[in-house]
């Protein structure tokens, strides 16, 4: 007896949603792999007013119908936006067919998109860039899609627009492919033309002392809109002061600055200090123009700075002193420096017990504080890490969520930058380039926002590295201390020392990075 072939229908294969319509439902063929083969059809109309001129989704049900039938397709279901403008790529029924298509690419879906039909071109998008952009990513095989960062697919999918016979891509027609390829060319020409218009469209705007945009808005400072200038946010201005000053006033690193502040890192601080439009500026292109917002330092203030970021990059030379720059006065509160004391070697010094060159690292007009040999102090502090081991037991608490939601962000980070990519694509005849400025501003400040986020999952994941770091060095320091030379006995103690502080008497109060970090009942055994 002969095995009966089974046939497949759509409506037991598709999970239909409110924008879907099944129109022909004869078969559903398999391909050589066993999946299932359908066709889709997409229908787009944004007012009714489109209707009333003849674009309605009656009319183009009607065409891709007629289209489909006459072709000889057994099955058919359509995908429908109703009220939607085309020159948004991100509409839920065109979302549902790029999603259909990535899950069989990916596999988790036997259900393999065959063919995609559309009345007129205009339907799948109003912009020729946002269009061919679509054709390259979900419709054309990877091989031919060089400008695609998602196409997974093996071969073409085969695309018909009725109206324009010569937009197609199948097997019998490769005219109609290369004129697609050619069309993504003149795109491409298309895209440099808006971009240089945009461009044009900026310096205008900060030639007028207005900023940029909203989505790249400097520490320190927020976009408003209405105003198109940059305010100063209080908290964020007065951290942007303190950089400045514990830096040029007092020396400090830009890693210590930033550890203060949790910060990313030393770049983050650098970058702070390098950026003249905290003066009240605006760069762009290279060129300085007259900014409306308020001054946060003074441009003496920034000048300043520069000089000694110029500074520490010609002369990076350091003391070889064991606890250089660490040390501060338990009287007054000032640093204490070492100072040759005759042929018996150094001692540490209020820099408030005397007048020196460096005054300003004083914090009263004198002080009666102790002058203490320096290898007495090191001793005590170096005792003192070594008894302080206990701390440096390892952490059992994993961060690993921590690393997965950076990896989540990322991901949202990459399809917010794509989305602002796409939007310089966009030419709509019914929108003002003043309309369009705001979508990017939106979109902008969609990436801000997302940055700012990883910057946060960051911030604590930098804290987690650094406390097991510290802890590691406090683990093993009294084995490792001996086999150290004098510039690593240096490093290691800059690494795990806050600041040590000597009061008149003698006693010595040494400050833990890793306090930073820990709860008091851990510090407290």
């Amino acid at each position: 007896m002969k095995k009966t072939e089974r046939i497949y229908h759509l409506r037991n294969i598709l999970e239909l949603k409110h924008n879907m319509k099944i129109v022909i439902d004869e078969a559903v063929e398999l391909d050589e792999d066993d999946n299932f083969l359908i066709n889709v059809g997409y229908l787009r109309v944004s007012t009714d007013r489109q209707a009333d001129l003849g674009f309605g989704l009656d009319i183009q049900e009607a065409d891709i119908v007629r289209w489909c039938t006459a072709n000889g397709y057994k099955n058919l279901v359509l995908f429908i936006d109703d009220g939607y403008t085309g020159t948004n790529m991100e509409r839920p029924a065109l979302q549902e067919i790029m999603g259909a298509i990535t899950d069989f690419n990916t596999g988790k879906s036997h259900i393999r998109v065959n063919s995609l039909v559309v009345a007129r071109i205009d339907r799948l998008g109003r912009s020729l860039l946002g269009t061919l952009q679509f054709i390259q990513d979900y419709i054309v095989a990877a091989k031919d899609s060089k400008n695609s960062a998602v196409n997974r697919n093996r071969e073409d999918i085969n695309f018909v627009s009725v109206a324009e016979n010569y937009c197609r891509i199948d097997k019998d027609n490769p005219q109609g492919k290369f004129l697609l390829m050619l069309f993504a060319t003149l795109a491409e020409f298309d895209r440099d033309q808006i971009v240089e218009k945009l461009k044009r469209g900026r310096q205008a705007r900060v030639a007028s002392g207005k900023w940029m945009g909203g989505g790249n808005a400097p520490f320190g400072y927020r976009y408003n809109k209405e105003t198109s200038s940059l305010e100063i946010v209080p908290e964020e201005a007065e951290v942007v002061r303190e950089i400045f000053r514990l830096y040029i006033e007092e020396k400090m690193p830009p890693q210590k600055i930033a550890e203060r502040f949790h910060f990313s890192g030393d770049q983050a601080i650098r970058q702070i200090l390098m950026r003249k439009s905290l003066t009240g500026c605006i760069i762009f292109n290279g060129e300085e123009y007259e900014g409306n917002h308020e001054a946060i330092i003074s441009l003496e203030t920034w000048q300043e700075a520069q000089e000694e970021l110029q500074r520490r990059s010609v002369n990076r030379t350091a003391s070889n002193y064991l606890l250089s720059g660490l040390v501060y006065c338990g009287e007054c509160g000032a640093k204490m420096r070492y100072q040759k004391w005759g042929d018996k070697g150094h001692k540490l010094v209020c820099y408030s017990s005397q007048e020196s060159s460096n005054a300003r690292f004083g914090k009263a007009d004198s002080c009666d504080s102790e002058r203490f040999w320096c290898k007495d102090v090191e001793q005590a502090v170096v005792d003192e890490l070594f008894r302080l081991k206990y701390l440096g037991q390892p952490d059992t608490r994993k961060t690993e969520n921590s690393v997965d939601n950076i990896a989540v962000l990322q991901k949202e980070l990459a399809a917010a930058r794509k989305r602002l990519s796409r939007l310089y694509d966009f030419e709509d005849e019914d929108e003002t380039d003043d309309v369009l400025s705001e979508k990017i501003l939106d979109a902008r400040q969609r990436v801000r926002n997302i940055e700012s986020q990883i910057r946060e999952e960051e911030r604590y994941s930098t804290i987690e590295r650094k406390k097991q770091k510290i802890k590691g060095i406090l683990r093993t320091l009294q084995s490792t201390w001996p086999e150290m030379n004098d510039v690593q006995r240096q490093s290691t103690c800059q690494q795990l020392i806050d600041r040590v502080i000597i009061y008149k008497d003698g006693s010595i109060d040494v400050k833990l990075q890793l306090r930073k970090y820990l709860k008091s009942a851990e510090i407290e055994q």
